[in-house]
Formats: structure tokens, C-alpha cells, sequence
């Protein structure tokens, strides 16, 4: 079955169609396929930026040294400037006009991230430097570019900065280490639940909600008493992605329908029809009379959701 896969992987990596050649260059990186060496470089070239973003980080996934002239010019980088322009595209800086057509950010980064696989000296090195700085310009950008190079070295730093005394630090850590999925963050981002800045309680919801682990969904619940309505909202969005329908869950939920805000109201019905609470089908068709129509219509998406729900129970409720 193997063999037959990597075949069709291949194959597919000749086909003009573009959702076939995307997922070609996307199974050919989860593979870690030498052999689509070739057809990943040839995809470098597409008209389409996502194309050529998917077979940069998939050449970058295979560890091509022989992509790396490819890479480098999609950086426009020599050798001399080579480190600068990885550390600009990992930091998703845009460039000033050159001439010839502009390389899309994405398909930079993707880039970068590609060279620093395959060379993990070319930024990696400078990143992890500048974090152990004390200037919170150079620690926010040494973050950033970690985590959009993907880097493993750098993690427990990010965490420790968690409890730094600069809120921007704080939610730059958390944003990164939430991009990053990184299961060891958890303890740090629950503490930041309850941070004296909202905008970094908003941050550590959404990098919980991206590594959802279940020790969070506790004290997510508590965040729907949050005093900012934009800390409630993504707490509420967070919480239909956990799809559980645990007591505490389902009432943190109902409870955000009479928010006072209306994103709040809407995004605690679009979780309730996530969670499938079939059990809260009155409760949301009660705001089909909304004052707010994005409320009333999200009420309406909720409402036949719910109600399909009810009449034809999954495995978890049956």
C-alpha cells in the first residue's frame, strides 16, 4: 500500500489540475518523498503562489539540498545577504519595491522555512540569539520568526517569557507558542487567563483553543465572565471547537447568549451548533427576534443544526 501511495503521489505531481497538484506537494512533504524532488521543484514554478508555497515547504519537509538555489532565488538572497532575507521572510517582513514581479509573502515564508530545514544554521541561529536579548523589540521578532520557521529550539524560552513583565511579551509568547501547538505552554497560557491586560487574555484563549488541551476547558468556561466582550467572544469560539457537550461547557455557552455584546451572542450560537447541545434548541431559537440580523441569522443556522441533531443522535449521545 505504501509503494502504491508513494506511485500515486508521483503521478500526481505531473497533473495540471491545481487541487490535485497541491495535494501532491503536500503528501510528498508527509511522506518525506526523495523521489518528488523533481516534480516539487517543477511545481516551484506554477503561476499559483499556494502552489508554489505547498512545494516550498514540502522540498523543505524531503530536506532537498538541490532546492536550495531555487529557494534562495525565490528570497532573491546571495550568499551574503542569505541569513537577512530568511530573517525578514520568517519575521513576515514585506519587501520594498525590487524590480520583476513580487514573490507573494506566503511563498517567502514558506521559503525561508524550507532553507532553514534543510540548513538550520542560515537563521535559526541569529533567532535563537536575539532571544535571550533584554530589548522587547528583539525578543517580540526572534518569536515571531520561530514560530513561523517552525523551529523546535527556542520553545522553553517562549514559555518562560510567558510570565514576562511587559505585557507585550507576554502575548507575543502566547500567539507564537499557540501557532506552535506546543503542549508545554498549557500551564503558562492558563495563568494568562487571568492576566490584568485583555489582550493578553484574549491571546492565551486563541493559542489554548489551537492546542486544545482538555485542562483548559475548565477555566475557558470561567472566561465567558470575562469583563472584555472580545476576550468572551474567542473564549466562546474556543469553546464550540473543544465539540464536547460537558455540562460546564454547554452552560458557559447559553449563558453567552444574552451577552450583552451581539459577537458574543453570535459566536456562542455558531459553538452551540459546533458542540451539537441539542438540549439548547429553545435557548437559541429564542434570539430568532434578534435586534442584530447577523445574530438572528446565525440563530437560524443554530436552530436547524440543533434540531437535525436532536432527531438523528451521534454516537456520543446514543
Amino acid at each position: 500500500m505504501a509503494e502504491d501511495l508513494q506511485k500515486v503521489v508521483l503521478e500526481a505531481l505531473e497533473q495540471e489540475d491545481p487541487n490535485i497538484l497541491r495535494a501532491a506537494c503536500t503528501m510528498a512533504g508527509f511522506l518525506r518523498l526523495p523521489q518528488a524532488e523533481r516534480g516539487l521543484l517543477k511545481a516551484l514554478n506554477h503561476k499559483a503562489w499556494q502552489i508554489q508555497a505547498d512545494a516550498a515547504r514540502a522540498l523543505g519537509l524531503i530536506e532537498s539540498k538541490g532546492a536550495l538555489p531555487f529557494l534562495r532565488r525565490m528570497l532573491k538572497a546571495s550568499d551574503a545577504d542569505l541569513r537577512q532575507k530568511i530573517l525578514a521572510a520568517a519575521a513576515g517582513a514585506k519587501k520594498e519595491g525590487e524590480e520583476g514581479e513580487e514573490v507573494h509573502p506566503e511563498v517567502r515564508r514558506a521559503a525561508a522555512l524550507a532553507i532553514n530545514r534543510i540548513q538550520p544554521k542560515a537563521a535559526q541561529d541569529a533567532l535563537l540569539a536575539a532571544l535571550a536579548s533584554d530589548q522587547a523589540t528583539l525578543l517580540g521578532a526572534a518569536m515571531a520568526g520561530l514560530a513561523n520557521l517552525e523551529a523546535e529550539p527556542g520553545r522553553e524560552r517562549m514559555v518562560e517569557l510567558l510570565a514576562h513583565p511587559e505585557a507585550a511579551i507576554r502575548k507575543t509568547a502566547a500567539a507564537c507558542l499557540g501557532r506552535l501547538h506546543e503542549p508545554m505552554a498549557v500551564p503558562g497560557l492558563m495563568s494568562l487567563l487571568d492576566d490584568p491586560d485583555p489582550e493578553v487574555r484574549k491571546e492565551a484563549v486563541i493559542a489554548l483553543n489551537h492546542i486544545k488541551d482538555k485542562q483548559a476547558i475548565e477555566p475557558l468556561c470561567r472566561r465567558m465572565e470575562d469583563g472584555d466582550s472580545e476576550v468572551r467572544r474567542v473564549t466562546a469560539i474556543a469553546l464550540g471547537n473543544t465539540r464536547t457537550r460537558q455540562p460546564a461547557v454547554v452552560q458557559a455557552l447559553v449563558k453567552g447568549l444574552s451577552d450583552r455584546d451581539p459577537k458574543v451572542r453570535q459566536a456562542s450560537l455558531a459553538a452551540l451548533a459546533n458542540v451539537k447541545a441539542e438540549e439548547t434548541l429553545q435557548e437559541a431559537a429564542g434570539l430568532l427576534r434578534d435586534t442584530h440580523e447577523a445574530v438572528a441569522r446565525q440563530a437560524g443556522v443554530t436552530v436547524t443544526v440543533l434540531s437535525q441533531a436532536s432527531q438523528r443522535p451521534d454516537y456520543e449521545s446514543s
